[in-house]
This record gives structure tokens, sequence and C-alpha cells, in this order.
């Protein structure tokens, strides 16, 4: 009810000091707010069609799939499914594109469907409508929407993976035998495949667990070149992002912030809070252009350096030696209540001085890599997500792959911004997408003229085609004619169609489109190319690298597994807790007020190789929670939270703001 949550409200803002942070844009980026409003304010998940059309699609909660072409929403959505508003514990959580799409034409959809269950279905693209739903994958037991999880992707094997979350269900430790808290990994019709790493055919396990360990999943996305599978993860202790692959475990429950060997460790994670703490008496010491801080124990809550991973952005402030104070990226940890950063000054000790680190966001929701030429070369293969608190991130990596810089690209300093997917438009540009019912449009800053296209990296199966989408930066002075060609490859890749295109003034910004195809031969050798866009005017070449995708390789065993689980393999709706137990929308929270993760969620509008390289893009969200470990908790964006729990943290001290994204 609103008097609750009013009260709620008052009691953070006199128990807690009200810190106000920054409101920024890199200077790097224009933003064009507001590039499409519609009238829906329950978006879960957004994905360009990956045939050339220029589509947009966008899910929302209560079930349509509307339709954005050239900034306007379309009449007729894709599809229209109907999910209850009542309790708010239905609705669409995921969307991804078959691999295959350009012959086939399905799109993939994660739900929690009425009864407390979730399913995966698929619609065919037929005339810009979706017919013939078909369910892939039933019968997995739901909770709470928020711990529903609903991270949808394809990966280069041509498996769809899915992540569920903890159904609400806090478990004292991790098991095979439900499908909470994992990564999921079946065929495009929903059978598993028997190279699993827990596939025990008729033994007790879900045979379709591929990773685990992890709490409210809802992002996944492959990465360019390493195959790996990234998770955006949420919990009640801090927000992170992974990197995963067969098997691996995440630590969840038992391990949040530093985990023991045989735990896979995140590359990022951050916390909803504002961070200040002191030095010890001695703590900056520069040596050789490096400084190691050390963090004073005892000072409120238990501190621990690793909570700062390699790349993270911290402000150092008060030192009593000037030279020591600044905005510094994390370089590594000699103990786990110090840390390096870089500091290219004369060697020096000083005392005094603190740690600051602002919000850094709520729950980390959609992802993607940067694959494309718009922006500048050093964004290639950056990571960026989007936070729900109304923040667009970028990591930049070091050259053995761990993360170098994490930055905040956009905050608009708003808890209600409602960031939830990012995606790369065929034009090379950003699309953010809101919760609250709008896209916007992110570009750089002009630097000059280019030639933008689609995608920087490509993988071509064999006896099939790629294509990518070409644009100019800027309208030109005189007509422009952008010539391509081939370098390498032996013959096998090549240019199929589109080799010499022409932009003028009138239609410089409308993307035009080249074929690029890879010949069938019978050896299994992976053959490299370069493509070269050149432009008939003084401005750069733009040069897309490609390999073949070769399909002379061993077919995996058949085996009689489904992906539908039975009543042995995950929980029954038993255990969950029944509508009185979870909340109910008047006796916890007013829609306005108080939010949490898991409307928002869903991950993995895929779009193909052709347009985002072998990865597409996955986004995801969940609870936000401290930054105090307390390892009898569970994970959440809460708004299931019960009261005695919510008065349990905060007779504790930890601020959990649990945001319930609702109607």
């Amino acid at each position: 009810m609103r008097s609750i949550a009013a009260w709620l409200a008052l009691a953070l803002l006199t128990a807690f000091p009200v810190y106000s942070q920054p409101v920024e844009t890199s200077r790097e980026l224009e933003v064009q707010e507001n590039w499409v409003i519609f009238r829906e304010n329950d978006a879960t998940r957004m994905g360009w069609v990956p045939d050339g059309s220029g589509r947009l699609f966008v899910t929302t909660m209560r079930g349509k799939v509307l339709v954005v072409l050239n900034g306007v929403v379309q009449p007729i959505p894709f599809i229209s499914e109907s999910f209850s508003t009542g309790h708010e514990q239905e609705g669409l959580l995921g969307m991804a594109f078959d691999p295959d799409f350009a012959n086939n034409h399905y799109v993939y959809f994660f739900a929690a469907m009425p009864g407390y269950t979730l399913q995966i279905f698929r619609y065919t693209d037929v005339g810009g409508v979706g017919v013939d739903r078909t369910v892939i994958v039933d019968g997995i037991e739901a909770g709470v929407l928020d711990y529903d999880g609903g991270g949808l992707t394809f990966g280069r094997d041509g498996m769809l993976y899915f992540g569920v979350g903890v159904l609400h269900d806090f478990p004292v430790e991790d098991v095979l035998t439900n499908a909470a808290g994992k990564i999921h990994r079946v065929r495009p019709d929903g059978t598993v495949p028997t190279d699993n790493p827990f596939y025990d055919g008729a033994g007790p396990n879900v045979d379709s667990i591929w990773a685990r360990g992890f709490c409210n999943l809802h992002g996944l996305v492959f990465q360019p070149g390493t195959g790996r599978l990234w998770a955006n993860v949420s919990s009640p202790r801090n927000l992170q992002i992974f990197s995963v692959s067969p098997g691996d475990h995440g630590g969840w429950p038992q391990y949040n912030f530093s985990r023991p060997a045989g735990y896979v460790e995140p590359v990022h994670s951050y916390v909803n809070h504002f961070d200040e703490y002191p030095f010890t008496p001695t703590g900056a010491v520069r040596q050789n252009g490096v400084t190691t801080f050390t963090l004073a124990e005892g000072y409120g809550s238990p501190v621990d350096a690793l909570w700062y991973r390699k790349g993270t952005r911290v402000q150092i402030q008060d030192v009593e030696d000037p030279s020591f104070n600044g905005d510094f990226y994390v370089t590594g940890h000699p103990s786990s209540m110090s840390f390096t950063v870089d500091q290219p000054e004369p060697d020096a000790m000083s005392g005094g001085g603190q740690l600051k680190r602002w919000i850094e966001g709520e729950f980390v929701m959609g992802g993607m890599f940067y694959t494309g030429t718009r922006f500048p070369v050093s964004y290639s293969g950056n990571y960026l997500f989007t936070d729900f608190r109304g923040m667009l991130h970028r990591i930049r990596f070091a050259a053995d792959g761990s993360m170098a810089k994490e930055d905040i690209l956009i905050n608009t300093g708003d808890a209600s911004g409602g960031f939830i997917d990012v995606n790369e438009g065929p034009d090379g540009a950003l699309y953010v997408l809101s919760y609250h019912g709008g896209i916007l449009r992110v570009t750089p800053v002009p630097g000059g003229q280019a030639v933008v296209v689609s995608s920087s990296d490509l993988a071509i199966p064999e006896g099939e085609t790629k294509t990518v989408m070409i644009s100019l930066a800027m309208p030109p002075a005189v007509d422009v004619w952008v010539k391509v060609a081939v370098q390498g490859g032996e013959g096998d890749l090549s240019v199929v169609e589109g080799g010499s295109l022409r932009f003028t003034r009138e239609n410089w910004s409308v993307p035009q489109f080249v074929t690029l195809g890879a010949a069938q031969d019978a050896d299994a050798d992976v053959e490299h190319a370069t493509f070269t866009f050149t432009p008939t005017q003084d401005f750069p070449v733009v040069t897309v690298h490609a390999r073949t995708e070769e399909d002379e390789v061993p077919e995996e065993p058949v085996n009689d597994g489904g992906a539908e689980m039975d009543a042995g393999t995950v929980e029954d709706a038993g255990t969950l807790e029944d509508a009185g137990t979870l909340e109910d929308a008047g006796a916890f929270e007013d829609a306005g007020t108080v939010e949490d993760a898991g409307s928002l969620v869903d991950a993995g509008a895929v779009v193909d190789a052709g347009i985002q390289g072998d990865a597409g893009s996955a986004k995801d969200g969940g609870s936000v929670p401290v930054h105090m470990e307390d390892d009898s908790g569970g994970c959440s964006a809460g708004a299931a939270a019960l009261p005695g729990v919510l008065a349990w943290w905060m007779l504790a001290g930890l601020v959990w703001r649990p945001r319930r994204a609702r109607r």
C-alpha cells in the first residue's frame, strides 16, 4: 500500500545519509532522448530482426511484442500473448532469434506462465506477424517474477541457452536436482544434448543444466572470438558479470565476493550503495609508479578490498599528500585489505584519506559486445551493459582478457530511469531501452566523415551467406561510392552482392546491404579473410574480418532426453510460496514506489552474426543488494521480501533497496 511505501522511504532516509551523485553523459557521446516513445510501460527486451528489414522487436511484460520501423511503432504487434497483471507473476521475460532466421523465420520467447511454470515457446515470422506457436521447453517451476530469470540466447554451437533464477526459494546448498539458479542448454527443438556437463540420463540430475551457482539470471550473451558465455547476475549483496564455461560454478549461495579455488570469479562486480572507507595511518604508499592503498579495519561494516575488482574506478580523496588524490582504476590486490592503482609520480608515503565510490546502479540488466565501426576503434570488443538505475556502463579489456577499465557512459541520476537493454542498430548507433516506454539513440560526437559497417567481425557457415549494412556517418559534400573487396581466404570467402554502393546527400543514412558468402568445401580448415570497404573520398577505409564455420565435424549422438522436467527434477508448486505468503500488490508495494528487478528482466535478444558478429545481444537484470556478505540470505530484486526479513536487514544496518518496476 502507498502508506507502507511512504513509511519505508522515510525510514531509509532518516537512517542513512543521502549522497548526491553526479549526473553526466560521456563527452564523446550524443544522446537522442525519446527516439521512440510507446504507451506500454513494461518493456523487457528488444532485438533487431536479422533479415535486413530494419525492424526492431520490443517485448513487453503483458505479452505484446511491438514492432518499431524507422523510429515509428507499427499498429500491428508481432504477437499478442495475454498475461495476468494481478499479482504480476506472469509475463514475457526473454527473446532470441534463431541463427538460421533467414531460412526458418523462428523467434523464441521465454515467459513466466499461469500456474507458476516457466516456458520457452517459438513463433514463425510470416508477413511480419508471428504464427504457429510451438512450445519448446515446459514444466520448469516458476516463482516470484523477480526470481524467474529469463536470459535467452543462441550459442555458436546452434544450441539454445537460458537462465533460470532462484524462484524465491532460498536453498541452503546448490543441487543439480532442480533447475533453479542455473544456466541451461537445449537444442532448438527443446531436446537435451547428451554432452551437457551434468547429463545423467535416467539419473536424478536436471540434464539441461550447463552451469550453476548463480542468483538472478536475466541476461546471457556470447563474446565474439572467445565463444564464452557472459551472464549478468544480481543478488541481494552485489551485482556481478560472469564469463562462464561448461560446468562452471558461480559460488551462489555460499560465496558472493571472494571464492575459493574451484569456483568461477566474476569479471566485474559492483554494489548499489555509496562507498566511503578510510585508509590506515600509513595507508598510501607509492613506489615505482604504483600506489598501494590499505583500508582500515573495523570501520563500520566489514570491508574487503576484493569488492573493488581489477578495473574498478575509485576516487581517492583527502590524503595528506595531495599527489595521491584523484580518480584511478584498480590494478591489483596485494592483500584482502589493500589494492593498487597506477600513479606515475615520485615515490612517497602518506596517511589519512579515504576511498570513495559513487552508486553504480541497482540491477544489472541487458548487455552486448560492440562489434560495429561507427564508434571510435577504442570501443571495438567492449562490453556495454545497462543498469536499471538509468545507467549505461562500458567495460574495456586488457591484453590478457581481464577487465582494464569500467566506466559509466550515461548516468541519468534517476532511480526511475529503468534502463533494461542495449542493442547496436543497423546504422551502428546504440539503442537503449527503458522499461518505462522509451528508446534512446546514442551516437559518438561527430569526428568527421566515415563509412559505418554493422559488424567488424563475422563467422560465415560453409555454403551460406551473411549480410552487413553500410551507411555514412554524416551527409557527404558530393556523392560517395564505397567499393568492397576481399583479401585472403583462398577463394572460400567472397563478395556475393553489393560490391559497389552509392551514397548521396539524400540516402547517406539509409543502410545499404552487402552480402558476403562462404563456399562449401571438403576440408575442415577454417579460412580467414578481410573485406575492405573503400570510399571514393578521402576518409578512412573500413576493414571487416571474416572466417568460415566448417561443417565437417562429427554429429552429436542423439539422446532420448527431453527439455521437459518432471516433478522429480523440478520442485513442484508446493515448494513455492502461495500468493498469500508472497506479497500481493496491495500489501507490500505500490507500483510507483517500490520496484523489483524481475519485472525488467530477460536476456537475450540475439541478433545474428550478420549484424552483431556471433554474439547476439543479451540482457539481464536482478536485485541489487547490500555490501555486507551474509551467507544466510538468498538473492533477489525482492519485491517479495517478507516484512520480517526486511526488518532484520534494516536492524543489521543493511540498505537493501528493492525496486519493483511495474505498472
